[in-house]
Parts: C-alpha cells; sequence; structure tokens
C-alpha cells in the first residue's frame, strides 16, 4: 500500500491540547530511549517561541489510516487490528516522527518545566521582544498577550493518512534519513507486538541494564538489541542447533506471532531477570568480562542457561554460579586449543576466536563447550530437579567424556550416527544411562556397568547384552 501524507499546520495550544487530552499515542518504537532532558525542551520551545520550530512532527491520522486498511484488506488485516485497537482505546493520531517535541509541547503547557529567562524575538502586535525573567517564564505566569501569542504559533504536522505499519517504518527511516541510525534503532520503528514487549522488558530492568551500557547506548538502543538476541536464541536455539545470529535474523523476530514473541514468555523475561536482578545486580558486571568480549559472554551465558532451563536445571547458588561462570569462561578464552579449522587449513579458531563471530558453526561449536562444562559444575550450586529422568548429571558427563562422545549401542549398526553432540549429554530425552549388562541378567549398578546411550537405541536393546563398547570400562 502506498504511504499518503498531507501537510497541515495547527496553532500550538490544539497540538498541546490533542496531546495532554491522550488524542495521540505516543509509540515508542519512534522515539530514543529517553525522553528530552530539560535542557533539551527549553531549547525546542525557544525555537518555537521564534519562529524557527519549521520541521514537521509526523501523525498518522488513525481513522483514515483504518479506512484505508478496511476497504483495501479487510477487517481482519493484522494491520487493521493494531489500529483498530488504538482507535478503541479513544487515540486518534500516533506520532511517527517527533514524539520529543510533542511532549515537550505538553509537558510546557502544564507547567512542568519553564522558559529560558532570555529576551525572546516574537514580532506580535506591536511586540518585538519578550522579556522573560523569573516571574513570566511557565506557561500559567505568561501574560495575557504573549500567551495568546505563543498558543497561536502554527506548527507544521505531516499528517499520514494511507499506510500499513511496515509503511509507517518506511517513512520514519526516511525521515530520519540524514541521522545514522543503527540497525536496532531502525528494526524498533516496526509497530508490532514484540517491540512493545522488548522495550517493556528493557525499561523494567534499566537500573541493571545501566550497569552494563552508558546513558547514550541505552539511548541507542544497545539494551534491546541484547533483548532481542536473547529472544532469538531461546527461539532457536537449544533445543535445535542455533542459527547465525545475523540483523537479517532478528528483523524477523519483529511481527505479532514471531517464535521470538513466545521465547519472551516462557524463557526471555526468567533468564533476563536471572543474569540482571540476581547477577549483574548483585556481584556486577566483572562476570561478563572474561576475554574482554562481554556481548559474546553474555550471548553464552544465555545459551547455557537456556539449554538448564530447558532440561530442568535450577541455579541453587547464584553467586557461586556466576563466579563458576565466569572462572570457566576465563578458561574457555585462554586455551590454546583450536576447535576450528577451515577446509583449506587457514582461519584456525581457539575458543576467544570463535566468539568474534555469530554465525551458526561458531555458535554451536561455542554452545558445545558450553553445555559441556555443566558436567563439572562444584556440588551445591545447581539441582536437575527431574531426577528419575536424568539420574546423576556427573554420571552422565563422565560416561561421555569416557566413552569419548560415542553412543556405544549405535556404533555397531550406525557409526556414523553414533556421536552424542554435548548438547544431549543431560537430555532426558535424547539419551539415558543404561546398563551396560542388563539388570535382569546380572549387572550390577556401579560406575563400570554404565554407559551413556541414545534413548532410541537403548528402547530397541532391551535387555539384551551388546558387548560392544568404547573406550575402557
Amino acid at each position: 500500500m502506498k504511504t499518503v501524507t498531507v501537510m497541515k499546520t495547527i496553532p500550538f495550544k490544539k497540538l498541546a491540547g490533542w496531546q495532554s487530552e491522550g488524542k495521540i499515542y505516543l509509540d515508542e518504537s519512534f522515539q530514543s530511549n529517553a525522553r528530552w532532558m530539560t535542557i533539551d525542551q527549553q531549547l525546542y520551545m525557544s525555537s518555537v517561541m521564534e519562529g524557527q520550530a519549521v520541521t514537521p512532527i509526523v501523525l498518522g491520522d488513525i481513522r483514515a489510516i483504518l479506512e484505508n486498511l478496511r476497504v483495501a484488506f479487510g477487517e481482519d488485516d493484522e494491520d487493521y487490528l493494531f489500529f483498530k485497537n488504538l482507535s478503541d482505546q479513544g487515540y486518534e493520531y500516533v506520532t511517527i516522527d517527533g514524539n520529543n517535541r510533542a511532549r515537550t509541547i505538553s509537558s510546557y503547557t502544564l507547567g512542568e518545566f519553564p522558559l529560558t529567562q532570555k529576551q525572546y524575538q516574537i514580532c506580535y502586535q506591536g511586540t518585538d521582544i519578550f522579556k522573560c525573567a523569573k516571574d513570566t517564564k511557565y506557561y500559567e505566569t505568561l501574560t495575557v498577550d504573549i500567551k495568546t501569542y505563543l498558543d497561536t504559533v502554527p506548527m507544521n504536522i505531516l499528517v499520514v493518512t494511507q499506510s500499513t505499519r511496515k509503511g509507517l517504518a518506511e517513512l520514519f527511516a526516511s525521515v530520519n534519513k540524514g541521522i545514522s541510525l543503527n540497525h536496532q534503532e531502525k528494526r524498533n520503528a516496526i509497530m508490532c507486538a514484540f517491540s512493545e514487549r522488548v522495550r517493556g522488558l528493557v525499561s523494567k530492568n534499566k537500573k541493571e541494564f545501566r550497569m552494563l551500557f552508558t546513558d547514550n547506548q541505552i539511548n541507542r538502543r544497545f539494551a534491546d538489541e541484547m533483548v532481542v538476541k536473547t529472544a532469538f536464541i531461546c527461539s532457536h536455539g537449544a533445543t535445535v542447533p542455533i542459527e547465525t545470529i545475523s540483523n537479517a535474523t532478528l528483523d524477523n523476530a519483529y511481527n505479532d506471532k514471531s517464535p521470538e514473541l513466545r521465547a519472551l514468555s516462557s524463557h526471555v523475561e526468567s533468564i533476563i531477570d536471572q543474569i540482571l536482578k540476581k547477577m549483574v545486580g548483585k556481584y556486577g558486571k566483572g562476570g561478563l568480562k572474561a576475554g574482554d568480549k562481554f556481548l559474546s559472554t553474555f550471548i553464552d551465558l544465555v545459551m547455557l542457561m537456556k539449554y538448564m532451563k530447558d532440561q530442568s536445571v535450577v541455579i541453587d547458588d547464584y553467586k557461586g554460579f556466576y563466579n563458576w561462570f565466569a572462572e570457566t569462561q576465563a578458561e574457555r578464552c585462554s586455551s590454546d586449543e583450536v576447535l576450528y579449522k577451515g577446509s583449506d587449513g587457514t582461519n584456525l579458531r581457539t575458543y576467544a576466536g570463535l566468539l568474534r563471530s555469530s554465525s551458526k558453526t561458531f555458535l554451536n561449536l561455542r554452545y558445545g563447550r558450553l553445555v559441556e562444562s555443566l558436567g563439572n559444575i562444584p556440588d551445591g550450586i545447581v539441582t536437575w530437579r527431574d531426577k528419575d529422568r536424568l539420574f546423576d548429571p556427573k554420571k552422565r558427563y563422565a560416561f561421555w567424556k569416557r566413552q569419548k562422545g560415542i553412543c556405544p549401542l549405535t556404533l555397531t549398526s550406525d557409526p556414523d550416527a553414533a556421536y552424542i553432540e554435548p548438547r544431549f549429554i543431560f537430555n532426558g530425552t535424547m539419551t539415558h544411562i543404561d546398563h551396560r549388562i542388563p539388570w535382569s541378567k546380572g549387572g550390577g549398578t556401579g560406575d563400570d556397568n554404565g554407559q551413556l546411550v541414545f534413548a532410541s537405541a537403548n528402547l530397541a536393546k532391551s535387555d539384551s547384552i551388546k558387548p560392544q563398547e568404547v573406550g575402557s570400562l
């Protein structure tokens, strides 16, 4: 659908009224994370007073957009339903560009901040200069003539009468073409349920995010992108191979029915809360600095905690867990072991080298090492809740190491499929601890008679004895 706009001018007081009366929906998709400070508001009001606030505020006319969407796509269209919801709440307009300006206009008329005390060039009804003093700097204390002047200052408004949500996002990007927007700021301009939930989660944890990012980085949506990446991992990782994290894949999360949106409730909110509230907030951000790769280390911690949540592994001692993760991550990052070699024998990468990329291959190599590390976690830090299904997790890992990662039961029938990936070590639906010699045939329960096998192979084995083994038992 083509985007259609109409340029209008409306008086300052009318625009302020729309805002204060709740007729304008200030969609945070189209604004920086933090509102203007008082000095920014005062600078803008100075430009209004002196006729220099000529850049139009861009508003979407909800009623007009709704009607055009209804005619074009029908009342079941997702964009129609989105704007219908806004209309039902009493909104008549939605801001596309100019949220801070619209807020400033309303805030000044409500007496929330004063004008800067100085001389203003107004040239109104014989008055060239308005000398703003201590007793005339708030809206309610302006003289009648000056208040009348301000109320009638024409404000430029670009009204969108026809568009889709995608069209509005593209319009926002076009209006801000002279401003260098990063990828997260651009995708944040997509109005949808996912973007609203992401902003809410960042707002809820703003105190802790400020321990990780500067104010400027918060305003440039660094924290939002971290939440989006967490949602991507939680919807495309752990139970299936992790996919490449790219700008294109993160963009795809921004709709009303994305798997990332579902992951926010099932995993992300819990994981973000644990990392920020129970670790970073209490014990500082130092645990995320291993290997001098803060963002990648955060991703590693998310991958590990996603796996733990899926396998019913709960943290009993957050301080102990945070220290353990920091120590083991530092060891991984300082290791000289080559974990990846390109097809031509070049591009050798240690764990630290893997952290420099978010490709599918590198993420899964990191993921395997992280899951494997659970086998050596000290006692008392975590608990495996599902005891019947998972048995003793330390034995699972010990058997896997002893078997060099090979399922003895599968090796004879399908050698190419015998390798047990690290992500399956603690997954009770994928692997079992098996009695090499069945209990029914006199086999004991000691470590020398245990082995980690694929669940499917174990069920097929029943109570028979498979003599083929890997490693020394």
